[in-house]
């Protein structure tokens, strides 16, 4: 008899590659289905402030959220039925590797780690994994692990902050954080900021930058207020 209740679909990374700020599913990376759902999520947003002289906080930026996923169980002792498991997999060997090729491993075009789409229900995150952790909680007589623990904490890819960044970025007042584009140079990101190219050697400096002739395509820097 149906109850009128619809099961929530399983948990989903996809691999994606960016390009030109669109992305596309790394087609040799099969998406990978966890074994069960997680029993929550975490989003965290975190605002920057600076105290001024008079002891106010005063606003400096705020950050992409954070998501933070609790522990994912892969167990293949026959406690969960062989038809629960992810696609193609029968070890754990198998589910950690296949996981971490879709949220961890570089892409060999890109030379970085997907941008992983995680999609669970009504929920959908583009994001960068930032640290995975796997710990293996039980081995067979052969010392073959049969049982495992993954937890996995990932920011919001730039793209996909759930607020408009981009309009409150315009204010020379706020800091700025600013990701470096190929063929960028210092005194050209400080004239799209600032409109004035002179502050690149302030700008070197807070960023602890020793070359700053040489940018490196995907670093983020810090473009803070500048006062004449």
């Amino acid at each position: 008899m149906s109850t009128g209740q619809t099961i929530p679909k399983k948990m989903t990374f996809e691999a994606n590659r960016e390009h030109d700020g669109k992305l596309t599913p790394i087609s040799d990376r099969k998406p990978f289905t966890v074994m069960l759902n997680p029993d929550s999520l975490t989003v965290e947003s975190h605002v920057n402030f600076n105290p001024s002289r008079r002891k106010f906080l005063t606003y400096i930026s705020r950050e992409c959220p954070k998501i933070k996923l609790p522990t994912l169980f892969f167990d293949v002792t026959g406690v969960i039925p062989d038809d629960q498991w992810p696609q193609g997999c029968t070890t754990i060997k198998q589910m950690v590797d296949n996981l971490k090729k879709v949220v961890y491993d570089p892409d060999g075009e890109s030379h970085q780690p997907p941008v992983v789409k995680i999609k669970w229900g009504s929920f959908s995150f583009s994001v960068r994994v930032t640290q995975l952790n796997i710990k293996y909680t039980l081995f067979d007589l052969a010392g073959i692990p049969v049982r495992a623990e993954v937890t996995i904490e990932a920011q919001y890819f730039y793209q996909e902050w759930p607020f408009d960044h981009t309009k409150e970025k315009k204010s020379p007042d706020l800091t700025h954080l600013v990701e470096v584009k190929a063929g960028d140079s210092l005194p050209l990101m400080c004239e799209r900021v600032y409109k004035n190219p002179s502050y690149y050697l302030q700008i070197a400096k807070i960023n602890g930058l020793t070359n700053f002739r040489q940018l490196k395509p995907g670093t983020i820097l810090e473009f803070p207020p500048i006062r004449e």
